[in-house]
């Protein structure tokens, strides 16, 4: 019987500047692409995103600790047989470090910026992840998530390559192309994939990140060369091969096997229930229908969004054995025969919710209108209010002071009502954008338009918009 023949165009298309225009068809267009999202109070949802710096350097101290530790215990068994388990130890803790990557990329370990930047830029290194250009292209992944044509971050391809999948428990067939992207990077010479995706003002950062990364990468290799070891090259780089087999593991359960083109995570990303240690160095990321669902949950918090939203997803899978032995098959059909095949997932319904409350006042221009009572409006939060066929956020920070914005990120179609205000910033809670609350200016890729700002008067108790 003769083997079925197909194939997808995975290229990407379309390029990054694909911002939402705050009224008109295109949001009518949005709407319709709107992903699902778990239904739950707004109270919920502030309790669940909120930051602490507190669970953040508890994890990172044990993690650096393990690392250190792992590492000294290789160093001092080299020339032994010994070496080989240690080392595998140490390459299997510093390639978590992709996890890591993953959490301070999207901004929500720390509640202090810069510590997540921080940590955003070394295990970018480690996990040969170009911080700038990946940003963009995890944000590109978030935003159009297993949509062909649109996602740079789509592992498994139809039909499956089987062989692929097996290199790179590791590293062997993406690591050498990523190392390749970097040299390209550095040259000042990237791809028409990358450029897809980078906005153009951003590449001169990433040729200089790059370039950093190759420097590194390069007294590394001399000074192997100098001492006549590959000794230090096991330290660095080369961990992110020989140890690369656990982010195999757990990164295969998010997506493979399961539906492309859905604007519903539950049929296209995973929920699976892991180990401590694994949890651990994977940073909760078996909670990946959450984390797709709501991406401004901390890490520490996946395990309370899970019960707070587990009837409205299907099951979560209870073990790697029992997602494994799911998706082997179907990858085994992808690759043969049924490269059409996605494993069906049970979507419950949705619970009957009543909508939340939005204040609308008649369409007008130039004029005040009346929002809502102060006390409407807890101190630093945000609320939304359509005027017309226009959205407005209208926030409330500390010591009663009010402004407002236009209500739509500038990025992807999103109520910013339904972000979280952190220190007089807003985040979109589609892909981590953030906006100065008194400026609109844009912080955070991936927003790069800035907010329209608009005047907000206290009178009494009740506050007034003045829409121009």
């Amino acid at each position: 019987m003769a083997v079925q023949t197909f194939s997808r165009d995975y290229s990407l298309s379309g390029g990054h500047s694909d911002a939402v225009e705050l009224d008109g068809d295109r949001i009518e267009q949005r709407m319709e692409e709107t992903w699902w999202r778990p239904k739950l109070t707004r109270q919920q949802m502030r309790e669940i995103m909120q930051r602490r710096d507190g669970p953040a350097f508890l994890h990172f101290g044990l993690w650096f600790l393990v690392l250190a530790g792992s590492g000294y215990l290789a160093f001092l068994s080299w020339g032994t047989w010994w070496a080989i388990p240690a080392f595998l130890i140490y390459g299997t803790i510093y390639t978590s470090s992709d996890a890591a990557w993953h959490e301070c990329g999207h901004g929500t370990p720390f509640k202090t910026h810069w510590l997540n930047e921080a940590l955003y830029h070394f295990n970018s290194f480690l996990t040969l992840r170009e911080a700038i250009m990946w940003r963009w292209s995890h944000s590109r992944h978030h935003t159009h998530t297993y949509i062909v044509g649109r996602d740079p971050e789509i592992q498994v391809t139809r039909p499956a390559d089987l062989l692929k999948i097996l290199m790179d428990f590791f590293y062997l067939r993406s690591g050498p192309p990523e190392v390749w992207r970097v040299i390209r990077n550095a040259a000042g010479r990237p791809s028409d994939h990358v450029r897809d995706f980078m906005p153009e003002r951003e590449l001169p950062k990433m040729y200089l990140s790059s370039r950093i990364y190759v420097a590194i990468l390069l007294a590394v290799a001399a000074w192997s060369i100098a001492i006549g070891s590959f000794l230090p090259m096991m330290f660095v780089l080369l961990p992110r091969f020989y140890g690369g087999w656990l982010h195999q593991l757990l990164g295969l359960t998010q997506h493979a096997g399961l539906g492309e083109d859905t604007y519903d995570h539950r049929e296209n990303t995973r929920t699976v229930f892991i180990n401590p240690v694994f949890a651990f160095l994977y940073m909760n990321m078996q909670y990946h229908i959450e984390h797709h669902s709501m991406p401004m949950t901390p890490f520490h918090a996946l395990p309370k969004l899970h019960a707070a939203v587990k009837d409205q997803m299907p099951p979560a899978y209870t073990s790697l054995w029992q997602c494994y032995k799911e998706m082997i098959p179907a990858l085994i059909k992808q690759a043969t025969g049924q490269p059409d095949y996605v494993i069906p997932r049970p979507i419950p319904k949705d619970p009957e919710t009543e909508d939340a409350e939005v204040a609308s006042a008649p369409e007008a221009a130039g004029e005040w209108i009346e929002v809502c009572p102060v006390e409407d409006i807890e101190e630093e939060d945000v609320i939304r209010i359509d005027h017309g066929s226009r959205t407005f956020a209208v926030y409330r920070l500390k010591d009663d002071r009010f402004y407002a914005t236009d209500g739509l990120c500038t990025h992807e179609f999103a109520y910013l009502a339904d972000g979280l205000v952190i220190d007089g910033v807003i985040e979109c809670p589609l892909h981590n954008g953030r906006f100065d609350v008194a400026t609109g200016r844009a912080l955070r890729a991936p927003a790069c338009d800035h907010l329209e700002t608009y005047p907000v008067e206290r009178r009494g108790n009740t506050l007034y918009l003045r829409i121009e």
